[in-house]
């Protein structure tokens, strides 16, 4: 019994030893290797007499032990017997033990490094808080806006981009995902993953968020408890960076967060005190998909914007040489772009002058909002001074149908605030059918809560799955004037949310096949993958992730560009329009110059094109056109106009 007791506690001690790293199980070899060298030079030196004193044999033995090559020295049988016992020891405990240990401590310090649970070393790097379907597209508008960034990381005295993912957990997946989805640009040099939770300090430490010039937190997706449950944890987060922040007696960072309900933004500017940009989901893409349901194919146009690819996108430019010109007098100075409004500062802020009436005069301060293709398109031709542009009192007229039917398939949180912006457009009026599995009293509870009751748009609910070709069958499609498939954010993925709107898509196109008047059919899909498969389709597609992302890159490069999209956006204001080319008197051969004069003279700003090779035909879209190039224009083409709707 005692021997097993001793047995079993010389095992413990062992097993704990070995458990507490590689550098405990080194020294446990060397206390081997040094007890062998012992016994196997005492040995030598006892029962061979070829050795002076004790340390020599010891020595002797050491040295066989480590180094099979001396074995041939020996000379006597029992000396060739002492060395090869230990030097074949020395094979098992040296050699093999250590390569062993070093090769398991190897593989446990790499397996440490690729979980990312080291903290980085950086300062004036771009923290992006999850990993979510919107965080590839995020990275990918950083890299590719180089002016922005750079100006950014100058302002910080940082020399190059460096982006830091904090994900629940690293894998190799993502890692494949973002240089798939990168191409070319993908840098593994310039992207660091790391694991962990935002709602930790030392988690957050690992990003190093205290030393960021930007902290990028989006919405995550298809998390357990659907958006309220993404919103709850979007806000713990902030409050708990200026909780930590606090703790360390460091300036808090500046953040742009989404949230997909407009109605928690106050919550969150109060959980977090520092610089704050937050984007509403539902505020963004219900104004979109409203607008493109009254103007289809204006999709078109907000992508090229919203992206950095090789069309316009929307420039920010303080420019105080023009400080007391007249706005319009402007155009002649911007040859490669198009002056769109103003941006005044005004109670810390900035308030938009999008389309500015006629004689609205620079003010020193002011920022021009300017589409061009590049930064170096925005700078003005300093060769060129102001000279007087035509400018008319802006004439009210109509731009859309005054009354319209919508067939709404699925459901979503964002319904309620798509009612609210119909609701908004005083001048129209819209009848919303919502047909979706869920049930009536389920939904007319969900239009409850948010206090929907709008004026301007009547609701009818309709029971049944858009999926079953039975259920479908039994709506009278050809009533409605458009058709929306939305992205179901309650099932467990993106893709399977957009597998189930293609599924509906195909049933209605089968159902519609056979008609000549066909309603406008727009898909909102969840996967940026799948708008690839739509791509020349006449059917509109908006990718939510995808929008969301390029204006959170946007915003946490250039912040005053929320104010702007928020004004282009929603109801009210500024918007875009297509316009019929014969409202301008605008036919025959002419410069895209001489068409800006005639739409400047009704109050407004031609941006662009929409040219139909045939009466079918959706239309070319080309924003921003040369200014010099010949133009001939025929009834159905159209003029892309920045204009105020009242």
């Amino acid at each position: 019994q005692m021997i097993r007791t001793v047995r079993n506690r010389l095992q413990f001690f062992l097993e704990r030893l070995l458990l507490r790293g590689a550098h405990f199980r080194l020294l446990m070899i060397a206390a081997l290797i040094g007890l062998v060298s012992m016994a196997g030079g005492g040995a030598a030196v006892y029962m061979t007499g070829n050795f002076a004193s004790p340390s020599e044999g010891i020595w002797w033995a050491f040295l066989r032990l480590t180094d099979p090559g001396y074995l041939g020295d020996d000379q006597g049988l029992l000396l060739r017997v002492i060395s090869t016992v230990v030097t074949v020891l020395g094979y098992v405990l040296f050699m093999g033990s250590l390569i062993a240990i070093m090769t398991q401590w190897l593989e446990a310090t790499i397996r440490r490094l690729e979980a990312g649970l080291t903290p980085v070393s950086l300062n004036h790097h771009i923290v992006i808080l999850g990993w979510t379907t919107r965080t590839p597209a995020i990275v990918k508008e950083l890299v590719e806006s180089e002016t922005r960034v750079k100006r950014l990381l100058q302002s910080r005295g940082a020399r190059r981009l460096r982006i830091a993912i904090l994900s629940e957990e690293v894998t190799s997946d993502q890692h494949q995902a973002l240089a798939s989805f990168l191409g070319r640009e993908w840098d593994a040099r310039q992207v660091i993953f790391r694991s962990g939770n935002s709602l930790r300090n030392d988690h957050l430490k690992r990003v190093d968020y205290l030393h960021a010039a930007a902290i990028i937190l989006p919405g995550a997706d298809f998390s357990v408890g659907g958006t309220d449950q993404s919103d709850m944890r979007t806000i713990k987060t902030l409050l708990a960076i200026a909780g930590y922040a606090r703790e360390e007696s460091a300036p808090l960072p500046f953040v742009t967060a989404e949230l997909f309900d407009a109605r928690k933004i106050p919550v969150a500017r109060t959980a977090y005190p520092g610089q704050l940009e937050i984007l509403a989901s539902d505020g963004i893409i219900s104004p979109l998909v409203a607008q493109n349901i009254r103007h289809r194919r204006l999709s078109h146009i907000y992508t090229e914007i919203l992206s950095n690819g090789e069309g316009n996108g929307i420039r920010i430019r303080r420019l105080p040489a023009f400080a007391g010109e007249r706005f319009e007098d402007l155009f002649s100075c911007f040859p490669m772009a198009v002056p769109l409004g103003v941006l005044r500062p005004e109670n810390g802020s900035f308030r938009p002058f999008l389309n500015p009436p006629p004689g609205f005069v620079v003010l020193e301060g002011d920022r021009l909002v300017i589409m061009a293709r590049n930064h170096g398109d925005s700078n003005p031709d300093v060769a060129r001074r102001p000279v007087a542009f035509p400018r008319g009192e802006f004439a009210p007229r109509v731009r859309s149908k005054k009354q319209r039917r919508i067939l709404l398939l699925g459901w979503n949180d964002m319904i309620p605030a798509l009612v609210h912006e119909f609701d908004n457009y005083r001048n129209e009026f819209f009848e919303i059918d919502l047909f979706s599995a869920m049930s009536t009293q389920e939904r007319e509870e969900r239009l409850r809560r948010v206090s929907m009751s709008p004026e301007r748009v009547v609701i009818r609910h309709l029971d049944g799955d858009y999926t079953d070709p039975q259920d479908l069958a039994l709506v009278d499609l050809c009533s409605y004037d458009n058709i929306v498939l939305l992205g179901c954010d309650w099932m467990k993925s993106a893709e399977q949310a957009d597998a189930r709107t293609i599924l509906g898509f195909m049933l209605l196109r089968n159902l519609l096949k056979d008609q000549t008047e066909r309603p406008d059919i727009l898909m909102e899909f969840l996967d940026p993958e799948n708008q690839i498969l739509f791509r020349d389709s006449p059917e509109e597609v908006i990718l939510s992730p995808l929008i969301l992302s390029h204006i959170l890159s946007h915003v946490t490069l250039r912040p005053e560009l929320n104010i702007v999209f928020q004004e282009l956006f929603t109801s009210g204001g500024a918007e875009i329009y297509f316009q019929s080319s014969a409202d301008y008197e605008v036919s025959g051969q002419m410069t895209f110059r001489a068409i800006q004069e005639r739409v400047s003279y009704q109050g407004e700003i031609a941006i662009g094109l929409r040219i139909h090779d045939s009466m079918d035909s959706p239309g070319k879209i080309y924003l921003n056109p040369d200014k010099n190039q010949m133009w001939k224009l025929v009834d159905g083409d159209e003029v892309i106009v920045l204009s105020t709707d009242q």
